[in-house]
């Protein structure tokens, strides 16, 4: 049994050392890089004009990273090494396109559906289309040399994702981008445009939101003015551009009385109260025809709309003030150790309440205001009772601890003296 057992062991070495090697997997075929010559020549240049882009484009544009070459956009043949043959017009060769071509030359990849589906199917591919309807585009069209096309906004070299922070269209980005041609007093003058916009929309609550309070959601310029098919919003059209993200305000100010009025008389909506790009937050002020009261460039004082909005002004003021006064004594209270969470939730009604009748204001109807304030003052004077009763509460708890500890250092004293007495 040995000899076999040992026989079947060797057996087994045997098999084991002549078994064949496990079969390997070949390597997938490396995916050759895109043959690029043109930047092999172009950054072995001493050229201040052809190398820098040359550089921004290998560096990281999102292009190069997609395996684009130059020769997407420019045209030639990037497998020459010879410049001649790498720039030969009969393979299309175009070098720098002419600024009215380059929306042209963007479009060839980014209307095209298909191509770009391969890439990000979420993305537009209409950018074209809308850029022939924004003001841009017209001009382009018309032969304006100066307006802006694809590359002043987005880069021409070294182009980055839109998501990218540090792109110039990134939200936090779009207003100093804009502002490099509507910043200049100069261009501007040529086509009767203000230069101030950018100072004005760095002073807007909208830019604090964006920049002070870190929300890339707040409005900028392409917010209201679109993106490729920028242009200024109609007259007419104003509130429903507000109404984007302000909805409500929107749905309230088309049912006014001011939405009909303002069209008769040719007035932009929202505009005409708030102001366009340096829009400062509203404040119940805004109501009447006082010095801080934006009513008086249409109304006088002491006529109908003065005497409502007066009216109006009052009420909430009346809201707001009881609020502020209910949050005072129930935060006193609850620093105090007094149960009062109820009274702060139930406070929050009355803030609701508040800001339905701001919104209110924007349908011009004293009754619906008055409605909402007279709800949040209930609220509010209750809220600022209880709280009131709590350090009422307070104030006897400390009487009674204080009369208790007097009581029991009375007893202690009285002790001592027993002690010593009977000692």
């Amino acid at each position: 049994m040995k000899i076999s057992a040992l026989a079947a062991a060797l057996a087994l070495a045997a098999g084991l050392g002549s078994a064949a090697p496990s079969p390997r997997l070949a390597p997938p075929p490396a995916v050759p890089a895109p043959v690029n010559a043109c930047l092999k020549c172009h950054l072995s240049l001493d050229d201040d004009t052809l190398s820098p882009p040359a550089r921004a484009f290998q560096k990281e544009d999102v292009h190069a990273k997609a395996g684009f070459t130059c020769a997407n956009c420019h045209g030639g043949d990037p497998t020459q090494d010879d410049m001649d043959a790498a720039h030969d017009p009969k393979k299309g060769f175009i070098g720098k396109p002419a600024h009215a071509q380059i929306p042209g030359v963007c479009a060839k990849c980014h209307s095209d559906a298909a191509m770009m589906k391969q890439y990000n199917p979420s993305l537009r591919v209409d950018e074209l289309s809308e850029y022939k309807t924004s003001k841009h585009g017209q001009m382009l069209a018309k032969g304006d040399q100066r307006v802006a096309e694809c590359a002043n906004c987005h880069g021409a070299h070294g182009i980055l994702p839109i998501k990218d922070s540090r792109s110039p269209v990134y939200p936090t980005r779009v207003a100093k981008t804009c502002n490099t041609c509507h910043g200049d007093a100069a261009l501007m003058a040529s086509y009767h445009l203000p230069s101030d916009v950018y100072a004005k929309y760095m002073t807007s609550v909208h830019a604090k939101a964006m920049y002070e309070k870190g929300d890339i959601s707040a409005p900028t310029c392409n917010s209201c003015h679109g993106n490729h098919g920028a242009t200024p919003p109609a007259v007419t059209s104003v509130a429903n551009v507000c109404g984007t993200c302000h909805a409500v305000f929107a749905e309230k100010f088309r049912a006014s009385a001011h939405a009909r009025a303002f069209e008769d008389l040719g007035l932009p909506g929202c505009v005409t109260c708030h102001g366009n790009h340096d829009i400062a937050a509203p404040t119940e002020e805004f109501l009447g025809t006082g010095p801080t009261g934006r009513c008086g460039s249409c109304h006088e004082k002491g006529d109908r709309c003065d005497v409502a909005t007066t009216a109006m002004h009052g009420d909430i003021v009346a809201l707001r003030t009881r609020i502020e006064a209910a949050h005072r004594v129930l935060e006193t209270a609850s620093e105090a150790g007094m149960e009062v969470s109820k009274q702060k939730f139930d406070l929050t009604n009355a803030e609701e309440a508040l800001t339905k009748a701001r919104t209110d204001v924007h349908e011009l109807q004293l009754a619906a205001v008055r409605k909402d304030a007279d709800e949040g003052l209930a609220i509010a004077r209750a809220a600022e009772a209880a709280g009131h009763r709590a350090m009422a509460e307070r104030d006897y708890r400390r009487r009674g601890l204080l009369l208790s500890l007097v009581l029991i250092l009375g007893t202690i004293i009285a002790l001592v003296f027993t002690i010593r007495r009977l000692g």
